[in-house]
């Protein structure tokens, strides 16, 4: 016998059996705790549940209860779930994009032609030290030579011993000494700063990077400028374009700040709002008016927006520190996106 079936043969308040009991967990954690397990399900194991969801009965409150109770943890368990095939379909819709879903419910062709999907979709990008260790050594190490000793130091202690090795054998000899000194007497780096620090290795390193055509200087002055206030990053950049003013152009496009948001595609604010949680989102809207709200709160899904505008709504004393953090998270998201390749950061020429 399958699974549906003892399921709808069971007793009303018997705990669901079989794949039944995942759709019915995902319908009862709603789109924003789902949305969080959809993205690391195989397309395959989406589907099914789809199907599931399809050939499932109203689902009792007690038959909820009971599985709950199973699994000994505490839901707030909301109305039974009358139309479980209906309620699937909008959990998907608003956890999922509309490409994400059409790719995984569709088999063969899409629009026309063969839509193949990425696996990649479903995981995290390669880290950027992942991506280091493809370089050559020779290469990269006459790109480094460029580089203060204290930052190759830092470099070479990211990646495995063989690659360091390959790039170190390269370098002036004493201009390796000097690297290797440092190596011994380096402490770690604070969360923002290591962040800081990939960036500037991905922009000024990686083929896959939108990185200017020469200078890493550029680069690592942006990366600092977009921790400042963009008040006094704007200040800078004017100040530089009144006596560099090719250098200023290539420093205004390495820039994004929070503000900056609302100058970004539809399609490129959905990928980036999909990398945010809703707490740092309504941190970051603390004090944010107009335009530049709505370009924020259009890009959440229809739950997540209800939420931070319910939170939004609400007197707060969230102290200007973590309002700035949180600001500065999705600027920093951002970059790193746009350093992916996953999202333009201006629209194109």
């Amino acid at each position: 016998m399958s699974p549906l079936i003892a399921y709808r043969d069971a007793e009303e308040t018997a705990a669901p059996a079989g794949p039944a009991r995942a759709v019915i967990l995902l319908l009862a954690l709603g789109a924003e705790g789902a949305g969080r397990l959809l993205k690391h399900l195989h397309p395959d194991e989406i589907r099914d549940l789809k199907l599931c969801a399809d050939q499932l009965p109203t689902v009792s409150r007690e038959q909820i209860d009971a599985l709950v109770e199973e699994f000994q943890e505490q839901f707030r368990i909301g109305p039974a779930l009358t139309g479980p095939a209906r309620q699937m379909q909008d959990l998907l819709e608003a956890s999922l994009s509309p490409e994400l879903l059409t790719a995984i419910m569709e088999v063969g062709d899409v629009g026309g032609a063969a839509f193949e999907i990425d696996e990649n979709m479903f995981g995290p990008p390669p880290s950027v030290w992942d991506e280091v260790e493809k370089l050559e050594g020779a290469v990269l190490a006459g790109k480094l030579a460029q580089e203060h000793p204290q930052v190759v130091a830092l470099l070479l202690t990211r990646i495995s011993s063989p690659t360091a090795s390959a790039i170190a054998r390269h370098l002036d000899a004493r201009f390796r000494n000097e690297v290797m000194r440092r190596m011994l007497a380096l402490k770690p780096l604070a969360p923002p700063m290591e962040t800081l620090f990939e960036e500037h290795v991905r922009l000024a390193y990686l083929p896959s990077a939108e990185a200017p055509e020469e200078g890493g200087s550029h680069i690592l002055l942006a990366d600092i400028m977009n921790l400042m206030d963009k008040q006094h990053s704007e200040a800078l950049i004017e100040s530089i374009r009144e006596s560099q003013p090719r250098d200023a152009e290539k420093l205004q496009s390495l820039l994004f700040a929070f503000e900056d948001v609302a100058g970004l595609t539809q399609k490129a604010r959905l990928v980036l709002f999909d990398q945010i949680n809703a707490e740092v989102v309504t941190k970051a809207l603390r004090e944010i008016d107009g335009e530049l709200k709505e370009a924020v709160l259009s890009a959440l899904g229809a739950r997540t927006r209800r939420m931070v505008e319910a939170e939004l709504g609400q007197a707060s004393e969230t102290p200007p520190d973590e309002i700035i953090g949180a600001r500065r998270i999705i600027s920093s998201t951002a970059l790193r996106l746009a350093g992916e390749g996953r999202i333009q950061l201006r629209p194109a020429a």
